[in-house]
């Protein structure tokens, strides 16, 4: 189980999750429907990436590849 958690502040509105400087060139990202969901859950409770869809897990690893979030191993019995 891994603890997700963001490196960058965001902003979570009108369905969508906006992240500065994690797009291109230090943009905002503006994540779509499926990915800011994905992007809740994930901050939400501890996950276990190898259980999730391998596009969703590939999202995560790349974000936390850019630096946007942090991957930890979450503590036992959380």
């Amino acid at each position: 189980m891994q603890r997700i958690t963001s490196e960058l502040p965001y902003l979570d509105q009108a369905g969508h999750v906006y992240v500065p400087l994690a797009g291109p060139a230090q943009s905002c990202l503006k994540l779509n429907r499926h990915a800011s969901r994905v992007w809740r859950e994930a901050l939400r409770q501890p996950l276990d990436l190898d259980t999730l869809p391998a596009p969703d897990r590939d999202f995560l690893l790349g974000l936390v590849q850019d630096g946007a979030l942090n991957s930890a191993p979450a503590p036992e019995g959380v």
